[in-house]
């Protein structure tokens, strides 16, 4: 029983961590200067060199190695709709914070139904 509360924590800490970085990722990104010709080098260095991009990313992916570890011990069925249904959330009032447009009703409303879902 520890172990499925431990899980379930460790899903939960995933969704916030892959979720408040979004926000920060969009941002980084967009302040990116874009050249209308691809050049993919020219894209790594921009992201490498901008630690308003690196941080949030190094974060995110400390999220992406915890839920790969969590799914030992974890059923799928559950991490998939906590994972999300946490980062959609977290997302939605981080982004708020930082001043992105607030998050209409029903997209809080579908939220909350893949959260508390029955199957979950």
């Amino acid at each position: 029983m520890q172990l499925v509360i431990d899980s379930i924590f460790q899903l939960f800490i995933v969704g916030v961590l892959w979720g408040s970085t979004n926000p920060f990722l969009k941002a980084a990104t967009n302040k990116l200067k874009r050249n209308k010709t691809f050049n993919i080098i020219s894209e790594i260095v921009d992201h490498v060199t901008n630690w308003q991009y690196l941080i949030p990313f190094i974060i995110n992916q400390c999220g992406s190695l915890l839920f790969y570890f969590t799914l030992k011990y974890s059923d799928i069925s559950l991490a998939v709709p906590i994972t999300n249904g946490v980062s959609l959330v977290s997302t939605s009032i981080v982004g708020t914070l930082i001043g992105e447009e607030k998050p209409k009703f029903r997209t809080m409303a579908g939220i909350l139904f893949l959260l508390f879902d029955k199957k979950t």
